[in-house]
């Protein structure tokens, strides 16, 4: 009885854990959707410029080769959602949140400087 309890237990355990793996983990391929250089856009006409490099760095930057970086942080992909720490140079910490939905990019990006925390939402297209 013991040996059938324990192989059903091993069973369960096997299927929660594969159940549990997505593709668009870190490991898998959710990260490489990110990777590259998009336009940002906050009404009419492009803002800024968010690189995603394939390393799980990011940066945004005046322009699309990255050379004018304004902020930066890190990320990792979970279930097709970028998340990540920011540091704004001389003004503070806050956090990204990216998805992306066909070839668009939504960006959130929210400002810890801020009580309440501020949130300002950006749309993206890969360059």
């Amino acid at each position: 009885m013991h040996k059938l309890l324990r192989t059903a237990l091993l069973v369960l355990v096997a299927s929660i854990v594969l159940i549990g793996c997505d593709s668009d983990s870190d490991s898998g391929g959710g990260s490489a959707k990110f990777t590259g250089t998009w336009a940002l856009t906050q009404g009419a006409g492009i803002s800024w410029y968010i690189l995603f490099n394939a390393d799980g760095t990011w940066l945004i930057s005046d322009t699309a080769d990255g050379s004018a970086r304004r902020d930066y942080g890190t990320y990792a992909v979970s279930v097709a959602v970028a998340t990540g720490p920011m540091t704004n140079p001389g003004v503070g910490e806050g956090e990204i949140v990216a998805t992306i939905d066909g070839d668009t990019l939504s960006l959130d990006f929210i400002e810890h400087w801020h009580n309440p925390y501020k949130h300002v939402p950006y749309t993206g297209t890969k360059i």
